[in-house]
Order: structure tokens, then sequence, then C-alpha cells
């Protein structure tokens, strides 16, 4: 996909705009506010999809299978994001670069477990030489945390779920998740759309082609955002 993130991560005959993301200056609402969404009914949204699901033309299906599994990571991405516990495999997944160079990820280095439940603990007894690099790792993260080391072993404390942090959290997924996972859809729309381009030879047949290619694209695109609208709408449910 477009960013690690979504793990490298990374339909419609007829191609519709998907609403964009609205950055007014004078507002500093994290919201996708409903206005955003282009109001089209969720059975046509459906229809898009499924007409490329299930088409003949092989670019469409190959290219929708790609955008599915970006789909299905979008979903496990969000669960993590959006969790009002604390999730390990977001300190596990941080890429910590040694004093060597060489890059790896906090689990492979560290054991992490949960002291408590807003205690974050990495235990380095494996790679005690690892310990300063992770540290810089984390500090350099996005999560906002301040490692404090006791001889090999690492404590985070996690910052607690107030409304202000449920707020970052949804600006996050607004500006980063589904801009990452746009990228991603596109990617895999540039790939198939050039690889039609240049295999077919009837203009009409990659013309019908690159429309069901958009189509597809801009299905999962809308469906991307109305999953982050839900979450959104879930995590301030209940409010710290």
């Amino acid at each position: 996909m477009a960013t690690k993130r979504l793990t490298l991560f990374c339909c419609k005959l007829y191609a519709f705009q998907a609403a964009p993301i609205i950055n007014n200056s004078t507002s500093s609402s994290p919201w996708i506010s409903a206005e955003q969404i282009r109001p089209i009914s969720f059975s046509e949204v459906s229809a898009n999809i499924f007409h490329a699901q299930n088409s003949n033309n092989k670019y469409v299906s190959e290219a929708t299978k790609d955008m599915e599994d970006l789909e299905k990571r979008l979903d496990d991405e969000l669960v993590r994001h959006f969790s009002t516990k604390i999730d390990l495999r977001i300190f596990e997944d941080i890429v910590v670069t040694l004093d060597n160079g060489e890059d790896h990820k906090m689990k492979l280095l560290g054991r992490v477990t949960l002291k408590s439940p807003q205690m974050v603990m990495i235990n380095f007894v494996d790679n005690p030489t690892a310990i300063k690099a992770a540290r810089n790792a984390l500090q350099k993260s996005s999560l906002n945390v301040n490692p404090q080391q006791e001889g090999i072993v690492i404590y985070i404390q996690t910052p607690r779920m107030t409304r202000e942090r449920r707020e970052d959290l949804a600006n996050s997924a607004k500006t980063t998740i589904f801009n990452d996972f746009k990228d991603a859809l596109n990617n895999v729309y540039t790939k198939f759309d050039k690889k039609a381009k240049k295999e077919l030879k009837a203009q009409d047949a990659y013309i019908g082609t690159q429309e069901m290619l958009l189509g597809a694209k801009r299905g999962f695109e809308q469906r991307g955002l109305e999953k982050i609208v839900a979450q959104q709408k879930e995590l301030m449910k209940e409010i710290a």
C-alpha cells in the first residue's frame, strides 16, 4: 500500500465522483460531516462494486480483488486505530533503527506486554543493546508517549481516552488513514488501467474497461469513507 499503515496498504459501469474532504480554514472541526459525502444510496454503492466483482473483464476482476484486500486492511486499521483499549500491535509494529542501520519491528527486539490498563511494558532481556534505539523510535512516533526506562525494561504510560484524545483519533482517521486508502486504491486503478491500455487493441474495449476500473475505485473509496464516519460516531458514544 502507499503507506506502512495499510501494509503496502500498501463499480460501476459509469463512474461517480466521491465527495472530497473539505479543509475549511475557518473551522477546526475534525469530523467528516454528512455534507461531505455525496448523497448516494447504499444500494447504489453496493451495485457499483457488485458489477466489478462479477465482471468477466479480467482487468476489472483482478483489480477488484486487490481493492477488496485493501478494504480488509482498512477495516483492520480502523479497529486498531479507534479502539478505546490499548492495542499492543501499535507498539509491536513500530520500526526501530539500530546503531548498525538495520530496521526491525519492535516486537522482534523486545517482549511487548500490558502491565496495567494504561501501562505498556517492553522487556529487552534478549536485546538489551536495542533499548536506546527503541526509546528514540517511541519518542519520534506519532503516539505522543514518554517512554521511561528501568534497567532492560521500557514502560509507556498511554494517554487517557478523553474527549480531546478521541477527537484527535477521528481527525487522524480523516486526514491520514482515509487519504492513504484513497492513494492505495488509485495505485491499483493506475496499474490495471495502464495494463489494459497497453494490451487491448479495440478502443471501445479499453474505454469500457477504464470506466469500470474507475467506478470500482470510487465505489470502494465511498464505502471506505462511510466506514470511517461510522467509526467516528461509535468512538464518541462514550465520553470520558
